[in-house]
């Protein structure tokens, strides 16, 4: 029996916390996220949702992708932050830490490891060096 109940959560919040840019929004969000922490309530979060925050940290916070990792992996990995295919999107925050420039290319990649035995189609051969990964430029 569920006894936790459960929000689905914007990118603001997320946001508010991470770059603490407002410092009222900031506490709420803390207070939110503490609470997510503390299993006293559950998130659900879409993961364009994800791919939002990951987008506004580096292009408008300009954010390097180290720091957008080390900000989002806890956040994200905490049991009671709900999404589908979580551990994708924790390998994709990985990867694009590590391997992968763009976010997008980041979760194509986790999804072709997940989903195809790391076949990709995909015309960026940059990609061709991400571990576990084949990129493919047509079908055989």
């Amino acid at each position: 029996m569920k006894t936790t109940e459960t929000y689905t959560i914007d990118a603001n919040v997320i946001l508010r916390y991470v770059t603490r840019d407002h410092e009222d929004h900031f506490r709420k969000a803390a207070a939110i996220l503490e609470a997510v922490q503390d299993n006293k309530i559950e998130v659900y979060c879409e993961p364009v949702t994800l791919a939002e925050v990951v987008w506004v940290l580096a292009r408008i916070y300009g954010l390097a992708r180290e720091q957008i990792h080390a900000g989002l992996s806890p956040i994200v990995a905490n049991r009671a932050f709900r999404m589908p295919d979580k551990a994708r999107y924790i390998r994709a925050l990985e990867l694009y830490a590590t391997a992968v420039p763009h976010f997008g290319d980041a979760c194509a990649c986790a999804a072709a490891v997940d989903t195809s035995e790391g076949k990709l189609l995909s015309f960026d051969k940059d990609l061709s060096r991400v571990a576990d990964i084949v990129r493919l430029e047509s079908i055989r």
